[in-house]
């Protein structure tokens, strides 16, 4: 029920902003919309680097990525709840999407995109099968990052019970990598809820519910001014 931004709106803030800045364009769904690419191609010209946020059921056409692609769109998250399986697809979102979820992915692949994965991780729903979820990413040079994430409390959440604790999220890694992530010498912890780390040419994040990074993300307010993301979410000052 709540409206879309006017993108002319959005452009005058853009052009405000003192240097170059990744503009996270999230929906619900971005696709959705018929002018994305116009977005993305002044996005660019402003000067800034468009980023969607997608559940990648749009892009399982290659014709729509290469149009994403040559609006000026470089990097996708691509959210993969379900990894492989119809099965974890439905149990989590209602809708059995695996095989058009693993043809996007393909499509953002040969298209030669910068492929972020995103998981929200369920305890004994998804997390016995990201061993085979991330067997089958290993194989896409183009995936440069995965995120694990707990469930978070917004919106039409799902039950919080299945959400693992961070300690939870690093055994699992530990476990299907079969390393000590604290050892790394990429690692770095940037908050007790929080942890960043590098294996094998592959970015990792783990999050727990309600660090998301919020620290160094913002949103544009309708009063054109910048403040904190998730902090609004959490406090559902808009209403959702």
């Amino acid at each position: 029920d709540i409206p879309d931004m006017d993108a002319e709106w959005l452009y005058g803030i853009l052009a405000r902003l003192p240097r170059r800045t990744r503009i996270r364009l999230v929906g619900a769904e971005p696709t959705l919309r018929k002018d994305l690419p116009d977005i993305i191609r002044r996005v660019r010209a402003l000067g800034h680097t468009p980023v969607i946020l997608s559940n990648g059921l749009s892009l399982a056409k290659r014709e729509y990525a290469r149009k994403l692609k040559q609006a000026g769109l470089r990097t996708i998250h691509l959210s993969m709840d379900g990894g492989l399986r119809d099965d974890l697809y439905e149990q989590i979102s209602g809708m059995a999407c695996a095989e058009r979820k693993l043809r996007a992915l393909d499509n953002l692949c040969k298209e030669n995109f910068f492929v972020t994965i995103g998981v929200i991780l369920l305890t004994q729903v998804n997390m016995p099968h990201i061993s085979d979820f991330l067997s089958h990413l290993h194989r896409y040079r183009n995936v440069r990052e995965i995120h694990f994430r707990s469930i978070g409390a917004m919106g039409r959440h799902m039950d919080t019970a299945l959400s693992p604790d961070l300690p939870q999220m690093e055994t699992l890694l530990n476990n299907i990598l079969g390393i000590d992530i604290r050892t790394l010498d990429s690692f770095m912890q940037q908050t007790a809820t929080s942890i960043d780390f590098h294996h094998n040419g592959v970015g990792y994040q783990l999050t727990q519910w309600p660090d998301l990074n919020s620290a160094h993300r913002g949103r544009i307010t309708p009063e054109g001014r910048i403040e904190s993301c998730f902090e609004h979410l959490i406090a559902n000052e808009g209403g959702y």
